[in-house]
């Protein structure tokens, strides 16, 4: 399970002081693998994301209020992502592990164990940049979203090791096609 924290502390972008933390070598993950994890939590993560940052908001920013209807389509697609997503848990968790997370009741364990994880390294001075990502996201599918955000992980993962064979020691990547 630490190594699922782990992975989506970096995959969330979640900055150098939680990638310090971690020693262990992540095995890569598809990119749809990616994105379908990143769907199947991004409803939680956004509900923890407007807790974590409403003091830090003005009143009329989206994460001041927990944004429902958002929420509501965004947890729709997270159910019907699941099962891409736990190709990337079990890959990440291992196959002992992974088993036994691949039931109905996983992703909403997965998704309250990681969205608190990811939004613990927010900064209180990040929150006007979520709060604009999550405001600028609002009129798309989560299934986009979640490739913006899985294609601006691989451009980090291109740009952040040299060899592109060779998966960045510490953390998450996306496998190469």
């Amino acid at each position: 399970m630490k190594k699922l924290i782990a992975a989506a502390l970096l995959c969330m972008g979640s900055g150098a002081n939680a990638a310090q933390t971690i020693t262990m070598q992540l095995p890569c993950v598809s990119a749809p693998e990616a994105e379908a994890l990143i769907t199947s939590i991004l409803p939680e993560t956004i509900e923890q994301l407007s807790t974590s940052c409403a003091g830090q908001l003005p009143p009329g920013a989206l994460l001041r209020q927990p944004p429902t209807a958002l929420i509501a389509r965004y947890r729709a697609d997270a159910d019907a992502a699941w099962p891409g997503a736990q190709k990337a848990v079990q890959r990440l968790a291992g196959e002992n592990i992974g088993g036994l997370l691949s039931g109905g009741l996983a992703r909403p364990l997965i998704a309250s164990l990681l969205a608190p994880a990811i939004t613990r390294a927010v900064q209180p001075t990040d929150c006007p940049a979520y709060d604009r990502i999550v405001t600028l996201a609002q009129p798309l599918p989560p299934r986009n979203l979640a490739g913006l955000l899985v294609a601006a992980w691989e451009l980090a993962d291109a740009r952040r090791k040299p060899d592109t064979t060779a998966p960045v020691r510490g953390g998450l990547s996306i496998c190469k096609p």
